[in-house]
């Protein structure tokens, strides 16, 4: 007698189709502990990355990965070759932080470019050499945690020329003094401008670069006008200077101002 192979199957009762609620509910449960396991390798990665003083930075650091906190006291700016700079102050001194096309790209796409006086948490590479200042180099966006400034920055304080001293380097002060003389660099030179400041015999070296220069019409003013600059206090090579990074803060006093 033959047997039926469709009887001789084993039945386990009928099949019950899972609601699309259940399924979802399952789907979003994966979804959530994948998440989690995301966070918590970032997390777990992050927490190994050192925190850093920029002052307290050395050549035995190069190529170091490390974290820096600190205020933004310069907008970013985009390089005409599509990278990005900007700068950090973490109370001990002020770094540079450099990234590339694919960082700026990302950082513009989501609005987070960093601005003066923003709050700002980085992770990157450092580079240092004797003959330059140390940077930071950014290599994610998914590591740089950026907070707005919930109001504008306060205005820097007006200080005369003598005052303006080593003891102040990274300070955002403003100055006023009578352009004694101006040194422009060479064409395609990365050297920067320079407005020689005097007031009351004391003298002053403010700083600039070509972004500062195209936002200033590409007009250098003349010895003998009265000039207010803005900017943080430098010293390189041992000599005292004012750095400037926004044609806003370098203007011409005019006559009852």
């Amino acid at each position: 007698m033959k047997t039926n192979e469709s009887n001789s199957q084993p039945s386990y009762g009928p099949q019950v189709k899972r609601p699309l609620r259940v399924r979802v509910l399952q789907n979003l449960s994966l979804l959530l502990a994948f998440a989690g396991l995301i966070l918590l390798y970032l997390y777990s990665v992050n927490r190994g990355i050192p925190l850093v003083r920029a002052g307290e930075l050395s050549p035995t650091m190069n190529f170091a990965t490390v974290r820096l906190s600190g205020n933004v006291t310069r907008d970013a700016y985009l390089f005409k070759s599509g990278g990005v700079v900007f700068d950090v102050d973490d109370g001990s001194a002020v770094i540079a932080v450099m990234g590339g096309r694919a960082q700026a790209d990302a950082l513009k796409a989501e609005n987070r470019l960093p601005r003066r006086g923003d709050r700002i948490e980085v992770v990157g590479r450092l580079s240092i050499s004797a003959e330059r200042e140390p940077t930071l180099r950014l290599q994610s966006v998914d590591q740089l945690r950026l907070s707005r400034r919930p109001a504008a920055a306060p205005a820097a304080s007006l200080v005369r020329l003598a005052d303006v001293t080593a003891e102040q380097e990274g300070r955002q002060v403003s100055v006023t003094g009578l352009l004694k003389e101006t040194s422009l660099p060479r064409p395609g030179s990365k050297a920067p401008y320079i407005l020689t400041l005097e007031e009351e015999g004391a003298e002053l070296a403010v700083v600039f670069w070509d972004r500062v220069f195209q936002g200033l019409g590409r007009d250098i003013p003349m010895p003998g006008k009265l000039i207010s600059a803005c900017g943080r206090v430098d010293v390189y090579k041992g000599t005292v200077q004012l750095k400037v990074w926004e044609a806003e803060d370098l203007r011409v006093v005019r006559a009852g101002e």
